[in-house]
């Protein structure tokens, strides 16, 4: 295996990327790349990792520590050293967590991760603090009496929206003073969509995919992304993915949070507002490119997606 084969998982020049070859106690090992950002009350980092084996590695921390995790890519676990309860991630699947403390373990079980997060210190994660939400309130309880605390019961799919603020913050082009005004804004909004989908999707039961399709349904998403030009349909996705309709409607929407369409739809949605923020094309032009004959309904649409319209962005 190859460490170069590692691309740093932050584009922003902006970050430390470091490069390690880690062992563990049992000698499994592997490659990886980690990028940090840190700012005034936080820490971002974004993590790719390669190894043959389950790789298991210590950490002890005495820092109350609010920790916004996301799993983009493989299985990872954590446990404290003196329970034998695993908190195990999947791929596409993000949780909000407190720890007053931890002495424990982390495991990268996959043989590809890929990771991002976000760790919040005193005072920052107490500007985030609000019991509007059910899920917020229990929350803020158990962290207010010093106890570990969870968001949700179980860990939530990673949706397109928290995806596009994560690629904004791996581009950040700002420094000094706009870059820690660029970084909280995004962190609270981030949040806030967590937080959100917590309560939404409060009492229900957790995912339950078997393992070899949730690795065909990544492979449909990944068809899709290639493919968002071409006149898609269910059944030709579901035939290249190796699934039936059935199952790719079923799951794709329980693993990514949203339809296989609705997801095309955001690709393109997202596509044409980079276009429109990259160069000097025009909102016919963008339209055009995604699909659109009429811009008014491009607009339309647009707006419904983001909240403004395509002509605010290019004021």
């Amino acid at each position: 295996m190859n460490d170069n084969e590692l691309k740093a998982p932050f584009l922003t020049d902006l970050s430390e990327t470091c490069e390690l070859h880690y062992t563990d106690e049992l000698g499994a090992s592997g490659y990886m790349n980690i990028s940090e950002i840190k700012i005034d009350g936080a820490d971002i980092f974004a993590a790719s990792c390669k190894q043959e084996h389950e790789i298991t590695m210590r950490e002890q921390t005495e820092t109350p520590t609010l920790n916004m995790y996301f799993s983009l890519q493989g299985q990872s676990a954590a446990w404290e050293a003196q329970s034998k309860d695993r908190y195990v991630l999947n791929d596409n699947e993000h949780v909000i967590s407190f720890m007053p403390s931890f002495d424990g373990y982390y495991a990268l079980s996959s043989p590809e991760i890929k990771s991002f997060g976000i760790s919040l210190y005193e005072p920052f994660f107490r500007r985030l603090f609000a019991t509007d939400m059910d899920c917020l309130k229990r929350f803020w309880d158990k962290v207010d009496a010093g106890k570990m605390a969870e968001i949700s019961k179980h860990a939530l799919p990673v949706t397109s929206k928290q995806q596009v603020l994560i690629n904004e913050m791996q581009q950040c082009v700002y420094s000094g003073h706009m870059k820690q005004l660029f970084f909280e804004s995004k962190i609270i909004e981030l949040f806030l969509l967590q937080a959100e989908q917590a309560d939404s999707l409060d009492g229900q039961k957790p995912i339950k995919i078997e393992r070899h399709n949730v690795d065909k349904l990544h492979a449909a998403k990944q068809f899709v992304q290639q493919r968002m030009f071409d006149p898609l349909t269910l059944n030709g996705i579901a035939r290249e993915a190796g699934l039936n309709e059935f199952m790719l409607k079923k799951g794709f929407k329980e693993l990514f949070g949203l339809t296989v369409f609705g997801y095309l739809n955001e690709l393109k949605m997202n596509y044409a507002r980079q276009m429109l923020l990259d160069s000097n094309c025009t909102v016919y032009e963008a339209a055009y490119t995604i699909g659109y004959n009429e811009p008014y309904n491009f607009s339309k649409a647009f707006k419904k997606h983001f909240g403004y319209s395509p002509g605010e962005l290019k004021r």
